[in-house]
């Protein structure tokens, strides 16, 4: 009896070893392996496969060539302060685009567009509160400027004494 209890200990012992060794084993092939995955060609048109059959692969189809203009367009004009940054102004159709990023006290500051003195828009605009970045984009039309004087200031009122502050002037060109 007391030589099937060794035996039973001795077949454990191996068979913890067995296990250790398969574990070591998998885990080194697992760490050392290199995957061998095939991207599919960014030529080429995947199909899955359906009902069993085999994929089909079909050359994409080419766009057509986009000629390009004789000179580039210039790059637009990029301002910036301690509470703006990346301020850049771009039209689109019959409407002139401010965008940029703004770092204000809860995310509110002011804007106007005045040409030769006269205020032709004026409000605010709500992004997201310092310290962080927010995005904003204001659109206003080409028609409200008359001539090569207009001016779009940002800005934001002071808390202390209710003075404009961080005032970032854009001219804007028609």
């Amino acid at each position: 009896m007391h030589t099937i209890k060794v035996k039973g200990r001795e077949w454990m012992r191996r068979v913890v070893y067995f296990l250790l060794a398969l574990i070591a084993a998998i885990g080194l092939t697992a760490c050392s392996s290199q995957k061998n995955v095939k991207e599919p060609d960014k030529d080429q048109a995947v199909e899955t496969p359906k009902d069993g059959q085999p994929a089909v692969e079909e050359p994409a189809k080419e766009e057509p060539a986009v000629e390009e203009p004789d000179q580039p367009a210039p790059e637009p004009k990029v301002y910036h302060n301690e509470a703006f940054k990346d301020v850049v102004v771009t039209e689109s159709g019959g409407q002139f685009v401010v965008t940029g990023k703004a770092q204000v006290f809860e995310g509110v500051f002011q804007y106007r567009l005045s040409d030769g003195g006269k205020v032709l828009l004026e409000d605010h605009y709500q992004t997201a509160g310092a310290p962080a970045w927010g995005d904003f984009n204001i659109t206003f039309g080409k028609n409200l400027i008359s001539g090569n004087d207009a001016v779009f200031e940002l800005f934001v009122y002071s808390a202390k004494d209710g003075s404009k502050i961080n005032v970032l002037e854009v001219p804007i060109v028609k």
